[in-house]
């Protein structure tokens, strides 16, 4: 677990210069290499899912109409439901009989088709087929996102935990603009008139100069 933003800004370093080293950046480790990417579908298949702290995430990419702008597609970030009290959810998914894991969505962010970060949003429950908690709930578990020992590739698993250590901030933010907007509708969860519920761009340099600086003023 990251404990500090400039332990996270090193982490994220750290796993760029080695993904670097290697000759093989953070997309080339999600994506296939013989053959382009298949629409929706899970890049792991079947996610990435740490057995320490049952975090996870799985990028994909919608049809190019469903885009953002300039964006080739997305991740999914999660922590499980068994984190969350009993009580205090807000939009619950039906209890269909499927095997779909019990998770609750802290973000998505963006990949540019030049691989690099450029949004972060939040998405109405319909989408991921959330357990859907309020922003307070969320941003106390913030913490726990971490991707240690989950499937796929450690260098990307420790990117994406120290970029979520890092972003906490701009991630509360944009959970608590979701539930402004959601909150007075009675939490419409299931209409998929609402899909994107907040958004905003990231800059992952200026997050991890941020840290770095004011560590350095607070000497650290």
């Amino acid at each position: 677990m990251v404990k500090s933003t400039v332990s996270s800004a090193q982490s994220l370093i750290e796993a760029t210069q080695a993904m670097h080293r290697e000759g093989r950046p953070l997309m080339e480790r999600i994506l296939p290499i013989s053959a382009p990417p298949e629409q929706w579908e899970h890049y792991p298949a079947c996610d990435a899912v740490s057995p320490i702290s049952q975090s996870r995430y799985f990028y994909h990419c919608h049809p190019p109409e469903d885009r953002g702008v300039g964006e080739h597609g997305h991740f999914h970030l999660f922590l499980p439901r068994s984190l969350f009290p009993d009580e205090g959810y807000t939009c619950a998914p039906e209890d269909d009989g499927s095997a779909r894991a019990d998770v609750v969505h802290l973000v998505a962010l963006a990949i540019t088709a030049q691989g690099l970060p450029d949004r972060l949003f939040t998405t109405n429950r319909w989408v991921s087929d959330e357990w859907m908690f309020p922003a307070e709930l969320i941003a106390a578990r913030l913490k726990d996102f971490d991707l240690t020992g989950a499937n796929g590739d450690a260098y990307v698993n420790q990117w994406l935990t120290a970029f979520v250590a890092l972003a906490r901030g701009e991630i509360i933010t944009l959970l608590q603009q979701r539930d402004a907007k959601l909150a007075p509708l009675g939490w419409p969860g299931d209409n998929h008139e609402i899909e994107i519920t907040s958004a905003m761009s990231v800059d992952v340099q200026a997050l991890v100069e941020s840290a770095l600086v004011n560590c350095s003023e607070a000497s650290c």
